[in-house]
């Protein structure tokens, strides 16, 4: 057996000791009989990591809030050297389970202010989310109650954007429910706002925050378990729309900015499935077409022992019950990547891309690692217990356990233990060309195990490229000091907008470059929890200079800089800008194809016979019985006009319209209406006889289960003088799957 090792010298990250940066902060949980994973089930989900230099001295500063600890604020003194200053700051918190932390000009004077989120109000959590104005000299006042921003609920994260384009900071504050009786049901629960896990948004209102979730579109259902949150300009409008990753059953939320104020969930319209555990998500541009694409992460995991002992995806069942009859959409348990292509539908390219298993992910960070121009991804990853564990859901599925699990510790204490370790190592993935990534967990950064959670981006040491800092549970915080330096070269910009967004968040940036586009937005919450240092950062690879870049401001203004010089740290203020159309972003193709109005007449609608394959073969990959309806174009009735088949599904007839002058009109022909027990999978009209008439072949998928499984082309239908009739299929075309158009008589 050979094993392969990296030493720590040839790693792209080092992981300096928490002794030589004096950044100490453990997420320390302490499980009791009365509070453990078995209680709530979001307990080791982590506190949050907020990166920013809240003293404007040019250093970025590290917040870190914790769930049973007090929060902690670093002061970045330079050389990866940093200074606690909590205890002076007055940012440790007053709540007793802290979740998210973000770092956002909430009054717009040019200073970052920390928001921080807590669950209140179950399992004897008390407080309230806590809001840290900055007074400019190292220290900050608790100001939620003056912001009505004191919540008491049950919140996972926070994200500041400017949603209704009136120049200050609004707030979309993300909760998650917790499991009841009320939270399992039908989707419009979503409808029905509770105050405790329902989501809000929060408008800006100069001063204090007006809730106005319910006015603009905004879910808050008591079955919103929402753990993720991305902001960007999805559809490029000039608006900044929002993708929401919720836990367990409620679909994700794809809310699209109406531009007046409100938001509509257009989810379903543009993705054809979801992951099912949706955790922590990022957005970026991977593919160079200034689209901004889209991750959010799941629980699939990659090492096949845990995969075949920890619970998968529902069963076709469930899965029918839930999309069918109880409204959700299709999910899926593994990662999820969506790939933009504006105003379409998204392609999910997970598996293609080579991302879909990390195991137990939280955090997912996006960014040029390595600075060659491709975008990277790193993800956090594990979990102290794993309740998916099969033997543990056996276990507390039992009808006398279940007598028992309220009433006796002893029975808590088993299904714990019989939950195993879900540690695991971080993931990073370097990107390359065509939508793939390559897997360097190993070789850019340790693949020691742990539990790693929230996670944000910043260049800590000043050096051009980028840094990370992840929260761990019960082990110190983990400090990825990138050692990129002078291998590859970069660009960084901040921005200097005018009050009250002074950090230009939703600022837009082109970069052009020998011809290629890279395409950055400017939000600062991403990946899980967390918020990230409000920068732009590029990597150019041996590129000296940049031929130009453009940035679109939120006031849908513009302005271009051209060549400019590789490594180095550009502050931007808006000059000389001019108006910018977002209608000039959008793809100038005409159509090949335009829909016809009416359809011309061809009214078919597919009627799909109940069946599923998985209940007579558990290990088929896909149904095969679903593979119709066939279709077949042909002049059928010798006029020179072209007509249409539509094959039938079991016990529905197939379909015939004849084309007349500029429409078409159903015609029946009974032989082969009547010929209903099959499901026609394929057809082909062609003249097999050579009498000058086009016959009809068509394959079926017969009457039983094996049948189906392998569409058979065993009957066709000659044309007569004055009709239809149906043939026995000749020898030579006995059990053939595919019919080529060719002279079969004068082979």
């Amino acid at each position: 057996m050979l094993l392969l090792a990296c030493n720590k010298e040839d790693l792209l990250f080092k992981n300096p000791t928490s002794q030589e940066t004096g950044v100490v902060f453990k997420n320390s949980l302490s499980p009791t009989n009365s509070l453990n994973i078995l209680d709530y089930l979001y307990y080791y989900n982590g506190g949050g990591v907020a990166l920013g230099d809240i003293n404007n001295d040019g250093l970025v500063d590290i917040f870190l809030s914790a769930n049973q600890e007090k929060n902690k604020l670093f002061i970045n003194k330079g050389n990866l050297k940093f200074e606690d200053i909590t205890a002076k700051s007055n940012v440790s918190g007053n709540s007793s389970w802290n979740t998210g932390a973000v770092m956002g000009d909430v009054n717009g004077d040019g200073l970052l202010d920390i928001y921080v989120c807590a669950v209140v109000g179950v399992h004897g959590f008390y407080g309230y989310n806590e809001l840290f104005i900055n007074n400019g000299d190292e220290t900050f006042t608790e100001s939620a109650e003056k912001y009505k921003l004191d919540f008491d609920s049950y919140s996972s994260s926070a994200a500041f954007l400017d949603f209704d384009l009136d120049g200050d900071l609004d707030i979309y504050l993300l909760n998650h429910a917790i499991h009841t009786q009320e939270s399992f049901g039908k989707a419009d629960l979503r409808y029905k706002r509770n105050e405790q896990t329902g989501d809000r948004l929060l408008r800006n209102d100069g001063g204090t925050f007006t809730d106005v979730s319910e006015s603009a579109g905004i879910f808050g259902g008591i079955n919103g378990y929402g753990l993720g949150i991305s902001v960007a300009d999805f559809n490029q409008d000039g608006y900044p729309d929002i993708y929401i990753g919720n836990d367990f059953h409620e679909d994700d939320y794809y809310y699209l900015n109406n531009g007046d104020g409100t938001f509509s969930d257009q989810l379903k319209n543009f993705f054809g499935h979801t992951t099912r555990f949706s955790m922590g998500n990022d957005v970026t541009d991977i593919n160079h077409d200034g689209l901004p694409d889209i991750i959010s992460l799941d629980m699939l995991p990659e090492d096949e022992v845990v995969l075949k002992t920890s619970e998968g995806d529902d069963n076709i069942q469930v899965q029918k019950l839930r999309t069918q009859k109880y409204g959700y959409h299709y999910q899926f348990t593994r990662n999820m990547l969506y790939i933009n292509q504006q105003n379409s539908g998204y392609l999910e390219t997970a598996l293609l891309s080579g991302i879909a298993a990390t195991d137990w992910s939280w955090s997912s960070l996006f960014a040029d690692f390595n600075q060659d121009g491709e975008q990277d991804l790193f993800i956090s990853n594990g979990i102290s217990k794993r309740p998916n564990d099969l033997d543990f859901i056996k276990f507390v599925s039992n009808e006398q356990i279940q007598k028992k699990i309220d009433n006796t510790k002893l029975v808590d204490q088993k299904a714990l233990q019989m939950m195993p370790s879900g540690e695991a190592h971080n993931y990073i993935f370097k990107g390359v060309k065509n939508l793939v990534f390559e897997d360097k967990s190993g070789e850019w950064i340790s693949n020691k195990k742990g539990v790693s959670g929230a996670t944000a981006l910043g260049d800590l040491d000043n050096d051009g490229d980028l840094d990370l800092v992840v929260s761990n549970i019960n082990e110190n915080v983990l400090l990825y000091i990138n050692q990129t330096d002078e291998k590859a070269n970069y660009l960084k910009l901040k921005f200097d907008y005018p009050s009250p967004n002074t950090f230009g968040i939703g600022t837009k940036v082109y970069s052009y470059t020998k011809g290629e586009l890279q395409f950055k937005e400017l939000y600062t919450v991403r990946g899980f929890q967390s918020s990230s240092e409000p920068i732009v950062h590029f990597g150019y690879g041996p590129i000296q200079q940049v031929d130009s870049i453009t940035i679109v401001w939120p006031n849908k203004t513009y302005q271009t800089i051209r060549n400019i010089a590789v490594n180095q740290q550009m502050i931007i203020s808006p000059e000389n800008t001019k108006p910018f159309k977002h209608s000039s972003l959008y793809k100038k193709e005409s159509p090949l194809f335009k829909k016809a109005s009416n359809a011309l007449g061809v009214n078919f609608t597919h009627i799909e016979d109940n069946y599923t394959d998985f209940n007579r073969q558990k290990l088929i990959p896909y149904q095969t019985s679903d593979r119709g309806p066939a279709v077949a174009i042909g002049d059928l009735n010798n006029d020179g006009k072209e007509d249409v088949y539509f094959g039938g599904s079991k016990f529905n007839s197939a379909k015939f319209f004849i084309q007349k002058d500029n429409f078409f009109e159903e015609e029946k022909i009974e032989i082969i209406s009547n010929d209903s027990i099959n499901e026609d999978v394929t057809a082909l009209i062609i003249d097999l006889n050579n009498d000058k008439k086009n016959d009809l072949i068509v394959g079926t998928g017969g009457s039983d289960f094996y049948n189906k499984m392998t569409p058979l082309l065993d009957v066709y239908y000659t044309q007569g003088d004055d009709n239809f009739e149906k043939q026995e299929l000749p020898p030579y075309f006995e059990n053939a799957a595919v019919i080529k158009s060719a002279d079969y008589d004068n082979d």
